[in-house]
């Protein structure tokens, strides 16, 4: 069970966190890095700032884990956590600032519109996460080098890399993302 842990439910995770497995530790950390990590980037600090939010977080995480009452809404409490030291950060940065910052300058900040907006976006990119995790590798490969490397690379780049034939990269592609919007649904991702 120890080489699968990110195979099981956020609960089944908790509880061998709570056991002290280390490699469920790392399952769970690993599930939620990107969500926690894009909270602070989002709402516009600098990546060392970004850093240290994380890790506060997942110190909370750590130090509070027992005490979660519904084991399912991690998700969302490490949001709130995130946002809210996002918050304090900012806040606190603002108060030790040689000029003051104008009303227009914070309403530009990133992350410091509607809450509920910003969980929202959030939460679908989380889902978007678990589904890809769920997708068979070759799919996962595909879907990633199409969609999120920057910049995209070719059919033929895919193709020498994945070792398939550059023919087949459309029809791969639409096969992973019927895959994964299956997945999506199952999960109750709303567009």
């Amino acid at each position: 069970m120890e080489e699968s842990w990110s195979q099981f439910p956020d609960k089944l995770i908790i509880d061998g966190c709570l056991d002290g497995d280390e490699k469920a530790w790392q399952a769970l950390v690993g599930r939620y890095k990107r969500l926690v990590y894009s909270i602070p980037v989002r709402w516009g600090l600098h990546p060392e700032d970004s850093v240290d939010i994380f890790q506060a977080v997942w110190i909370d995480c750590f130090r509070q884990l027992a005490s979660l009452r519904n084991m399912e809404r991690l998700h969302p409490w490490l949001v709130r956590v995130a946002v809210r030291k996002c918050h304090r950060f900012s806040t606190d940065l603002r108060s030790r600032a040689e000029t003051p910052v104008g009303e227009e300058e914070v309403e530009e900040v990133p992350g410091l519109g509607d809450p509920a907006a910003l969980f929202a976006e959030l939460d679908k990119e989380q889902l978007l996460r678990a589904a890809l995790e769920k997708l068979p590798p070759r799919c996962r490969q595909v879907i990633q080098c199409l969609f999120f490397e920057d910049p995209r690379p070719s059919y033929q780049a895919i193709a020498i890399r994945l070792g398939l034939s550059e023919n087949s990269i459309g029809f791969t592609r639409g096969r992973c993302l019927n895959n994964l919007k299956k997945i999506l649904d199952e999960l109750g991702y709303q567009s």
